[in-house]
């Protein structure tokens, strides 16, 4: 494709994108152009004159047809930005979200007092949860637990890229809880998959080409949540924290789960649509100490 400048190549790939109802077209077509070429918007705009590499187009196109055929912008580009780190994605990994900021951000406020505290992020996918923390508590002692051996190949690769000096293990919520010992961390930290089983098929098409497994929570969408408030509880110190990234109208649900499991103090935080996206509670006298207490 010879004799097409910057700006022409952009706007023809904006307009393949519109008249294929990729929502977001021109943010997609911008992210695209900065991939392929390293041009951005200011740069289209001060030099979208300039004369676009042949080859360079033809792959940009082929990124154009990539897009409309559903594969997410994300996977694409190969990497994403998560409060302000940059993460290798791709098939196999979840996406980082910015709802799941929400959850960093609490995370990172209830943590604010402690010195070193100890931290294990539970269903880590990429990373993003557990190497955003490190970055911003480089004190904090933080471990992301991950089943997918495609998700840890990413998680590795992007505690590699951002210098993130954590712990990665390949292990499963259900059983891994016997590795660890009571009292041991200050914070549990969790993405689970949240959507419920027969709602997966019929959402955006984007998600068919994410993992399942990092998808699907259940029936109801609780079954992770259940696995891990159960198991995990004990692993908490008293005053530590269990915060759990949730779908919306989940958060009622979960926080009965907590309640059962001797959480107290059970709040939310909500996302920028304003959705109760993050719900924490605090550890307390354990269940089993309580129904001793009933026998004396």
């Amino acid at each position: 494709m010879d004799n097409i400048t910057l700006d022409e190549v952009y706007r023809r790939g904006r307009a393949m994108l519109e008249y294929q109802n990729i929502p977001d077209a021109e943010v997609d077509a911008l992210y695209l152009m900065e991939s392929v070429f390293g041009t951005d918007r200011t740069s289209l705009i001060l030099h979208g004159d300039r004369q676009a590499d042949s080859e360079l187009c033809r792959r940009f196109f082929d990124c154009i047809n990539e897009r409309i055929s559903g594969r997410p912008l994300q996977y694409i580009v190969g990497t994403w930005n998560f409060m302000g780190y940059d993460f290798f994605v791709g098939e196999g990994v979840l996406i980082p979200r910015d709802d799941t900021e929400t959850t960093v951000i609490c995370a990172l406020e209830l943590l604010k007092n402690y010195d070193s505290p100890k931290v294990i992020d539970l269903c880590s996918g990429s990373g993003a949860i557990a190497i955003s923390i490190k970055k911003m508590m480089p004190n904090a002692n933080v471990t992301a637990l991950e089943l997918s051996p495609d998700a840890i190949g990413y998680l590795k690769k992007n505690a590699e890229r951002n210098s993130a000096d954590i712990t990665i293990v390949c292990g499963d919520v259900a059983t891994d809880h016997k590795n660890y010992d009571d009292n041991e961390f200050d914070m549990i930290v969790s993405n689970p998959p949240y959507i419920v089983s027969n709602q997966i098929d019929t959402l955006q098409r984007e998600l068919s080409f994410e993992p399942r497994m990092a998808l699907d929570g259940g029936s109801d969408g609780l079954d992770f949540y259940r696995v891990i408030t159960e198991n995990w509880a004990s692993k908490i110190k008293p005053g530590g924290y269990l915060v759990y990234e949730n779908g919306e109208d989940e958060h009622e649900a979960i926080a009965k789960i907590m309640l059962a499991n001797g959480f107290t103090d059970i709040r939310y935080d909500l996302d920028l649509q304003m959705f109760k996206r993050t719900t924490y509670g605090q550890a307390g006298m354990r269940l089993q100490a309580v129904r001793a207490l009933t026998f004396l």
